[in-house]
């Protein structure tokens, strides 16, 4: 590891940054900011990990830093959404349950200096939930796919369970 000081954490805590104009603008009733918050949010998630690799900068700070802000950035964008009736209230809760959950498993992992890399059905929710969040601003109807993503994050969250409990047996390397 090599000091936190990195352009790929600086992209991250860009995105933490962009919480609150994503959150006003939704509760302004200035969808256009939100979405253009929101994109440039999305930018820097799918941008900061390839330059973190690529420039050899992978750190500690920006392993849990990540994370952390993809799961308050969406969670202040349902929450204020809801706050607004474009969800109903329990749907921010219902998203962040199975995110809780899997904040402690990754605290415990990393308590005991497990790593867990990311799996499918966790690609797949993440993809989902920017999918759906970027519907729900663009677009009125969104909310099934909202729905289908909270799903997807339950099924993930419960994946990684059994996964840790050796119920689902660990890839194998190579041919």
């Amino acid at each position: 590891m090599i000091t936190s000081v990195t352009l790929a954490n600086g992209l991250t805590l860009l995105r933490g940054g962009l919480i609150a104009p994503l959150v006003l603008g939704v509760l302004a009733d200035h969808r256009w900011w939100a979405v253009v918050a929101f994109a440039l949010a999305v930018l820097t998630d799918a941008v900061d990990g390839l330059v973190a690799r690529s420039r050899g900068e992978v750190t500690l700070l920006g392993a849990v830093l990540d994370p952390v802000m993809d799961k308050l950035l969406y969670l202040a964008l349902f929450a204020s959404l809801s706050g607004v009736g474009g969800l109903p209230w329990l749907a921010p809760v219902l998203y962040a349950i199975p995110q809780l959950g899997l904040g402690v498993g990754a605290m415990v992992l990393w308590e005991r200096r497990e790593h867990l890399a990311a799996r499918w059905p966790g690609k797949a929710a993440a993809a989902l939930t920017a999918t759906a969040a970027a519907w729900l601003l663009l677009l009125p109807g969104g909310e099934p796919l909202f729905w289908t993503a909270v799903a997807a994050n339950w099924f993930a969250a419960l994946y990684y369970l059994a996964y840790q409990a050796g119920w689902i047996p660990p890839r194998k390397e190579g041919p």
